[in-house]
């Protein structure tokens, strides 16, 4: 289970192991998921976060970690531990710019 506690500590460790700056997405219980910016602040019961907005023609971007990026595209929310199903980290090396299909160019 998740808690203040991991987000304050462990979610440092798992970040380092990672590489420090990972894609970090915060898988939920409903099935939506978040991809993390920055931990705001890890208080009783939930923790406050920036994510980055996702929409449908950007899916394809993976924004980091810590990424400074436009703040217009970040939104701040706030989720309850219990609603958290997994933290995911992707080390993945730096998004490819080119998208899928014919029109690459």
């Amino acid at each position: 289970m998740f808690d203040a506690n991991y987000f304050r500590t462990a979610l440092h460790t798992d970040l380092d192991a990672a590489g420090g700056t990972p894609v970090v997405e915060l898988a939920l219980l409903n099935g939506h998921v978040h991809r993390v910016r920055a931990v705001v602040d890890a208080a009783d019961g939930y923790v406050t976060l920036i994510v980055h907005q996702t929409k449908g023609d950007l899916s394809h971007e993976r924004p980091r970690y810590g990424s400074s990026g436009d703040t217009k595209e970040s939104v701040r929310v706030s989720v309850s531990y219990d609603s958290i199903a997994a933290v995911l980290f992707d080390p993945a090396p730096e998004q490819v710019k080119a998208r899928p299909g014919f029109a690459n160019s």
